[in-house]
């Protein structure tokens, strides 16, 4: 069992879900976040970050996600991947439907956004001040995209609201961090 805690299992398992979930198109319009049925739906909060546009579109973010598992590799485990994987996706879906937009959106971008902010927070307070630069970096260039910068890699208008949402997500996983449910219940001793 401790070897299925290492972050490389919980690495996998992702990986394999977007795979599958890749190969099953005709899910695709089930599964994908639209603003108007997300709520309806529910599952939409979470699956939508698990299919993508193409091939092209899952690659990228999968190399994405596996840079920042491998890089911060001693901030993740199966359980805290998997978890903060949920949190953020949710906690993205959630920000974008309360938006004042209607959009429908797919792909991962927006957690990863998340993670690597949580991960450069983690890294600011453990002591390593450098990454002060690159989480203002990060933070500038989605800042950048809200106000009207279009890489032309950028598939669709509101791709910006998505790493904005993605990267305030990145706040709840620092808070909520290696925390668990039985904590938040009060002990009568």
């Amino acid at each position: 069992m401790e070897r299925f805690n290492q972050y490389w299992a919980g690495l996998i398992l992702v990986l394999l879900l977007s795979v599958f979930l890749q190969l099953m198109p005709h899910w695709h319009a089930t599964l994908s976040f639209n603003s108007s049925t997300v709520m309806s739906e529910g599952w939409p909060l979470i699956t939508t970050h698990f299919i993508h546009l193409d091939w092209w579109h899952a690659l990228f973010n999968s190399i994405g996600l596996t840079l920042i598992v491998l890089i911060w590799r001693e901030y993740w485990t199966t359980r805290w991947l998997i978890n903060a994987l949920l949190l953020s996706g949710t906690a993205t879906a959630l920000l974008l439907w309360l938006a004042p937009l209607n959009l429908s959106f797919v792909g991962l971008s927006g957690v990863l956004h998340g993670l690597l902010a949580y991960c450069l927070i983690k890294d600011i307070r453990s002591g390593k001040k450098w990454m002060w630069l690159i989480l203002i970096a990060l933070v500038t260039k989605v800042i950048a995209e809200l106000l009207g910068w279009r890489p032309t890699h950028f598939v669709g208008e509101h791709v910006s609201y998505i790493h904005a949402a993605g990267l305030v997500s990145s706040l709840l996983l620092y808070k909520l961090e290696r925390r668990r449910i039985s904590d938040a219940v009060s002990r009568d001793e």
